[in-house]
């Protein structure tokens, strides 16, 4: 019975955090560029014999009592594309294949996203707001108005007909290496390489995410939660039954 009571709990703390990913999911539906996270959950027995390090793990010893229960092992970002979406907002921009990303100056250096929802500041510069300023290949793009032409190429032209930079898209080998920062910003060690990506003006990538898959998933746990507290409260009631049995013997 203690055993049901370890399955059980396993279970629930891990359909839990579960149900905190997909509601952040959810709640991004609609944030330009962001990125759906999926967790990843396994045996605690499979979670044992994964980090024994270089330990022989051909014939690993049967955990017996704790095979069952259940542990979130990781959480991982999905970075596939997004839908593009024609906005006719000249500060718009999307990058229209996957695995590139704008770069950010901020306080705190800098980030990569793939939010293009871009405003100016109040210093003419573009910029993702609350977050910090677009980088171009000379540094933060000054551009004085959303009057402007972006090419594919990532080229920045002013009303005036001058070149106001180029943006300097960049590329990671390995995106495990990035780290969310916010819903659609993320941070890394890794020194990423320049992408030669295209660019689409008055366009957003907007969110990979998929509300119907989210709402399925959110119930699947709520469901799966409902009935573990239903079995666990029937072992409470055993337990006591059982307990009170044996005090009257």
């Amino acid at each position: 019975m203690f055993q049901g009571f370890y399955n059980l709990t396993s279970g629930m703390l891990t359909q839990n955090r579960n149900l905190d990913i997909v509601s952040n999911n959810i709640a991004n539906v609609l944030t330009p560029g962001f990125k759906k996270d999926v967790m990843a959950s396994s045996t605690f027995q499979e979670e044992m014999i994964a980090r024994t390090g270089n330990i022989d793990k051909n014939n690993p010893e049967q955990l017996n009592n704790f095979a069952m229960l259940r542990t979130a092992t990781e959480v991982n970002t999905d970075y596939s594309q997004g839908v593009l979406e024609s906005t006719g907002n000249p500060l718009d921009l999307a990058i229209t294949s996957e695995g590139s990303f704008f770069q950010i100056q901020t306080q705190n250096g800098t980030v990569y996203t793939r939010n293009g929802s871009f405003i100016i500041d109040n210093e003419g510069y573009m910029c993702l707001s609350e977050v910090g300023r677009v980088l171009g290949e000379n540094g933060p793009i000054y551009i004085g108005s959303d009057d402007i032409i972006v090419e594919k190429t990532g080229i920045v032209t002013r009303a005036d007909g001058m070149m106001a930079d180029k943006i300097a898209l960049v590329q990671f080998d390995d995106m495990t290496q990035l780290k969310k920062m916010g819903d659609s910003a993320y941070t890394s060690n890794a020194q990423p390489t320049a992408s030669d990506a295209n660019i689409m003006q008055n366009t957003l990538e907007r969110s990979n995410v998929n509300a119907l898959d989210c709402m399925v998933s959110m119930i699947e746990s709520q469901r799966a939660l409902q009935s573990a507290a239903e079995v666990l409260k029937i072992y409470d009631q055993l337990m006591s039954k059982a307990a009170n049995d044996i005090a009257r013997i």
